[in-house]
């Protein structure tokens, strides 16, 4: 991997030390030179053409799918994360007593789309966190047989901890149960094949790791269990329409995961993604992995010792993912992270811990300079 031309393609590389993607990525060049050629096209003639192999939304579709291990089929572009699971709380048919299965360190997208349902009858059972992770065995006590979903994320967005989706999914299938996986904190920094690991189904938007602009995220629904989401939220865009056709209106629906795109999407952003998703593919996620586990490996080793509580699970390799969190002995983390910020050192604060997100293009040289703040 050829850092220093990497980082050419990310010009905020000149001004600051930029470890936050678990917050906001940087565009790349790559993605805004699309993007505003798109908007140039809006600007001058009002309008966009594409032909059928060169539209960026077939060519989001595409990449996503390569990207996750997945068929192109089995890809809809949504609006973000939230949009995703919400196709999935909504399209689920529910019986009063059913239950769906969280964690206590979720982020909240991943258990308020669930909490909407309470009016139709069904629990969210939230399982305590144990040393930083979501236990397996706190999971498996909570499933049962009126279990419908296992919401989890891939990577815990507050302490970095990256689950055991194969494992999950496999208690969650013994019960009859559906996966639905939050993946915005770890998917274009670490490798994930949904086939392989049993997930059914996936959402993440675009503007973390995988560099993307807000507006855009990619929504994954296994195929078998597409027609299990019927009553999902289903528009214009979701009927095998011929084009130019505007009048039939009793047209079936697709049969991928296209029909759930309902109307025109924020184009702009998905010229974005395509061009974000390419980038990555191209750099490889493998390779991409292998580069942020070093970075918050050595940060992790640098701070053994220095007067922080580490709360990132760092025992075995697979719990680690693009994010490291500490709580500062003796230092407030809110006024820590402004310190930093006034050098140009941009990370995050979130409760009492100080959090360091960098992305492949980031070096050892910007983690010691997080690192002097720190006695």
């Amino acid at each position: 991997m050829d850092i220093q031309h990497l980082r050419t393609l990310f010009p905020i590389t000149g001004e600051r030390v930029f470890l936050n993607h678990a917050v906001t990525s940087p565009i790349p060049l790559p993605t805004y030179e699309a993007m505003q050629a798109y908007l140039e096209e809006r600007l001058l003639q009002g309008n966009t053409s594409y032909d059928d192999e060169h539209n960026p939304l077939t060519e989001a579709r595409e990449r996503a799918a390569q990207l996750i291990g997945a068929r192109p089929e089995e890809i809809a572009i949504v609006r973000n994360t939230s949009h995703g699971i919400l196709l999935v709380a909504g399209g689920l048919e529910w019986r009063p007593g059913d239950n769906v299965v969280c964690a206590e360190t979720e982020f909240p997208a991943t258990v308020y789309p669930w909490r909407s349902l309470a009016n139709r009858g069904v629990e969210v059972r939230i399982v305590p966190a144990k040393d930083y992770r979501v236990p397996l065995d706190g999971l498996r006590e909570a499933i049962d047989n009126r279990t419908r979903v296992v919401s989890i994320s891939f990577v815990e967005f507050f302490t970095g901890y990256r689950n055991d989706l194969a494992a999950i999914a496999q208690m969650t299938h013994e019960a009859g149960a559906y996966l639905c996986v939050d993946a915005i904190q770890g998917l274009g920094a670490i490798d994930l094949n949904v086939e392989e690991t049993g997930i059914d189904f996936l959402s993440a938007g675009a503007f973390k790791w995988l560099l993307g602009p807000s507006g855009a995220g990619i929504f994954y629904c296994r195929q078998e269990r597409l027609n299990d989401l019927d009553h999902a939220v289903l528009g214009y865009d979701g009927a095998q329409r011929e084009p130019g056709d505007y009048f039939t209106l009793d047209l079936p629906w697709k049969q991928d995961a296209s029909r759930f795109e309902e109307g025109v999407l924020a184009f702009g952003s998905v010229v974005g993604l395509a061009a974000s998703l390419k980038l990555l593919l191209d750099v490889g996620v493998p390779s991409i992995q292998a580069r942020v586990l070093e970075l918050t490996g050595y940060l992790l080793e640098q701070l053994e010792g220095k007067q922080v509580e580490i709360i990132t699970p760092h025992d075995h390799p697979g719990e680690r993912s693009g994010i490291v969190s500490f709580i500062p002995q003796g230092q407030d983390p809110v006024e820590l992270v402004e310190r930093m910020g006034k050098e140009n050192i941009i990370v995050s604060q979130r409760g009492p811990a100080v959090r360091v997100s960098p992305h492949f293009y980031n070096t050892f040289e910007e983690i010691d300079q997080v690192l002097e703040f720190i006695p």
